[in-house]
């Protein structure tokens, strides 16, 4: 057995890796959550913080004063979005790496549930259902990202071209490091796919993806306030085609133009309730139009609705969004207050 194999059995089965910002009220709360999951297992928590400053520490030093396997990284310059979170994966010191953004909240028995997994087979990617909530973590948006109601196996060309999409939510994503390391992974950075680029480039080498069918994460969404990419929506959105292209060979072209498609349709790009969710917080403006829709990829009627959206103020769509979301808390499951 080389030194090698024999350092990486050392390491712990599991690691979450938490790449953030300046955000800490929810990277707080984030960690908490990690932490009532993780502690009966004793499973390590690494924090790869971009801000630059102190904007974190008192969330680190009060979380890190509860659980001593919390371990804190300043970044010495910004990484961005895709440079952070790689960093923080190759930060984790473990065999398998989850990925979890600053505000997503863990499911108490996530943990063990993931833990079960791996050491039945330790597996090049785990995807991990989830369930998309509003921001103030009380209305369940959606169940569960994909449809199952079981555990199952995928071959990589079958998970990249039906279901790759719903990883780039990256705390879907559990990913074995010795695999992840072996990718350049600096070239997919830009893109805002840098970890799902790296994860279907190492699994186009005849691996299977294996999917856990139970929720356990909470994706905390619903408009795009909620997001800190909220002023690139539109290059976030044509980024995923851009990623999916760098794959080259690596993929068949028909996987290729399904994984582009399926992440177009998930994400009804291009139609009316697209555009309405996109001008009810201004992030479709007169400029963005210009720039992102009137030439880009979408269908002409779409355009054409973007194109008038654009021409009255943002606060009617903003009410009329209100409007449907408070139907949807009426009609959706409630989750307890945090």
């Amino acid at each position: 057995m080389s030194n090698a194999t024999e350092s990486s059995e050392k390491l712990p089965l599991l690691g979450v890796c938490i790449p953030t910002y300046k955000r800490p009220d929810q990277l707080r709360l984030c960690l908490l959550s990690v932490v009532r999951s993780a502690a009966p297992h004793q499973v390590p928590i690494f924090v790869a913080d971009d801000s630059l400053d102190d904007t974190n520490a008192a969330v680190i030093a009060e979380v890190s004063a509860q659980y001593p396997g919390l371990h804190w990284h300043r970044n010495t310059k910004n990484l961005g979005v895709d440079g952070n979170i790689l960093n923080s994966v190759d930060l984790c010191a473990a065999r398998h790496a989850w990925i979890m953004g600053e505000d997503d909240r863990l499911l108490p028995h996530a943990i063990a549930k993931v833990l079960d997994v791996l050491r039945s087979r330790e597996r090049p990617f785990v995807y991990v259902n989830y369930a998309s909530v509003d921001e103030s973590l009380t209305v369940v948006l959606s169940e569960r990202s994909l449809q199952m109601e079981a555990d199952r196996e995928e071959s990589a060309e079958q998970f990249a071209a039906e279901h790759a999409w719903s990883m780039a939510f990256i705390g879907a994503c559990v990913v074995q490091k010795s695999l992840w390391a072996a990718v350049d992974r600096q070239k997919y950075v830009g893109t805002w796919y840098a970890h799902v680029g790296t994860i279907l480039e190492f699994l186009a080498v005849r691996h299977s993806v294996y999917l856990v069918a139970e929720p356990l994460v909470l994706n905390r969404c619903g408009s795009a306030s909620a997001f800190t990419w909220r002023e690139s929506t539109f290059d976030v959105l044509s980024g995923w085609g851009r990623m999916i292209d760098m794959l080259g060979d690596m993929y068949p072209p028909d996987v290729r133009v399904r994984a582009a498609n399926a992440f177009r349709q998930a994400h009804r790009m291009g139609s009316i309730p697209f555009f309405v969710y996109l001008r009810s917080s201004n992030t479709l403006t007169k400029e963005t139009y210009r720039k992102f829709v009137r030439g880009g990829p979408y269908p002409i009627w779409g355009r054409a609705a973007a194109w008038l959206m654009v021409q009255f103020d943002h606060r009617l769509f903003r009410f009329a969004a209100d409007m449907t979301f408070k139907f949807r808390r009426l009609k959706n499951r409630r989750l307890s207050p945090e």
